[in-house]
Formats: structure tokens, sequence, C-alpha cells
């Protein structure tokens, strides 16, 4: 599927990848390209840089140089044609969290992601200012910076500010995290138990922003499913569901739920 020396290989990428957004981020004060980053409008109303499409241009190489057989979908292109015939798609977002990215925030990520057979069976999350690289395979687990970076929660319960969520409205009152933070990071710190669950409206995301982390939560032994807990499916060309839910798998059946009872309030 993805032998060690290609697991190796894509670790490097993501770094040189993290490299190149590194240069361009406006959190570092003393950096002249974030002081002048350019920022543009895409046809859907959401924002891109320069960054991400320097970022795209490395990582897109390195994909093609390591999997020449494989088809590629990225956020900023290419999107290959005919991808959703193919067995083997990989799916990218060179910069996960451009808004974050924008504002000079430091939870942004490179997001990798293997699609099997409309499964994700590989991913990787970097997150290049905090230093965090986390990879998952399909039965072989979730490993942060070289070990295993704990599981998910095991509560039954939700604790006070357990759910993360974003674009959507729900009844859940203190159990919902009322901070900021980009859903890479969500994503991330649920794998490691810090959330029960995660919820997302599906208004801006897609898959590219899914696939890495799919497979890093199921590694961890969460769930991902839409709002009726049917399993997602990748390379399917558009997002056929509402909302994105992830869990520890043990509280997933409040989750829909709370979405459910929300909606109908």
């Amino acid at each position: 599927m993805v032998s060690v020396h290609q697991r190796q290989e894509l670790e490097k990428l993501s770094r040189e990848v993290g490299k190149v957004l590194s240069s361009y981020w406006p959190g570092n004060p003393d950096n002249e390209r974030g002081k002048t980053l350019k920022i543009y409008d895409k046809p859907d109303g959401t924002k891109v840089t320069e960054a991400d499409l320097a970022a795209n241009e490395v990582l897109v190489a390195g994909l093609r140089r390591l999997f020449p057989e494989d088809a590629l979908v990225s956020e900023e292109g290419p999107k290959d044609e005919g991808h959703q015939s193919m067995s083997r798609v990989w799916i990218t977002d060179p910069l996960d969290g451009t808004s974050s990215f924008i504002a000079g925030k430091d939870d942004f990520s490179v997001l990798i992601g293997l699609s099997i057979d409309t499964r994700i069976h590989w991913g990787s999350m970097y997150f290049p200012i905090k230093g965090i690289y986390a990879e998952a395979e399909e039965g072989k687990g979730v490993t942060l910076d070289g070990a295993a970076p704990g599981r998910v929660s095991d509560r039954t319960d939700i604790r006070k500010h357990g759910i993360y969520y974003r674009h959507c409205e729900l009844r859940g009152g203190d159990l919902l995290y009322p901070e900021w933070m980009d859903s890479g990071m969500a994503f991330l710190a649920l794998a490691r138990g810090d959330f029960e669950g995660v919820i997302i409206r599906m208004k801006s995301h897609q898959e590219w922003d899914l696939a890495a982390p799919a497979v890093l939560i199921a590694e961890s032994g969460g769930v991902m499913t839409d709002e009726k807990g049917a399993p997602i499916r990748f390379n399917q060309g558009k997002i056929g569901f509402q909302y994105l839910v992830a869990s520890n798998g043990k509280v997933h059946r409040q989750l829909l739920d709370l979405i459910r009872e929300s909606e109908q309030a």
C-alpha cells in the first residue's frame, strides 16, 4: 500500500511543503513575505494566497514523482481527469486553514490522504509552526512524530466544551467548545482524546479537508460519518451530505441526536 520508504519520503515532502508555507507565514514579524502576502478571492468566495499556490506546486510535483501511476486531487489543482474511475487517488490540501494562516495563527496544516476504492487507507497531517507530524495507515495505528500519540477519549458522556463545531447552530449548551480552532487541529485533538466529538456543517469544507483526518481518527479508535451515521466515502466528485460527524465512537449517537434536535428546534 505505502512502503516504509514511501512513508519516509512523504514525511520529507510534507516538511518541505511546510518550509514553503513558513516562508510566507504572516505570524512571523520578521517575515517580509508575510507582510506583503498576496490574497485572492476564489469563485466559491473562499480565500487563496500565494502561499497556497507555491505550496501546491511543491506538493503536486513530489506526489507525481513518488506515485506516477496514481491519480491526484488537490484543492488548488490539479484534479486529474477520470480520477473517479481510478482505484488509488491522492487527495490533498497544501494549506488547510488558509484563514488561520492569513491571520498569523499557527494551527494551519498540510494534509495528504490516499484513497483506495473510496476509503482512505493512509494519511498525514503536518503543522509546520507547531512542529507536529502525524500519520496513520489502516490497520497499523497512528504515529505522532514517530511515537504513539494516544487514542480517542474513552468517555461515554461528553465533557464541558467537549464538542468542536463549525458552520452550524447547535443546542449543546456548555458542551460546545466556545473558541475558534482550525478544523484540522480539532480533528487531531479528537484523535488525541481532547474532544469527544467534532460536528461540521459542510458549507465550505471539501473532501481534501477530511481525507487525512479520516484515517487518523479511525486508527485512534474513533468514528467519522455523515449526519445519518453512514461512513464517508471519498473520490466521489461532490459532497453528498450536510454534516460531518466525528467522535470517539462512544458518544456518536448523542452527536447525531444533537444535530437532529437542533434542526427541529
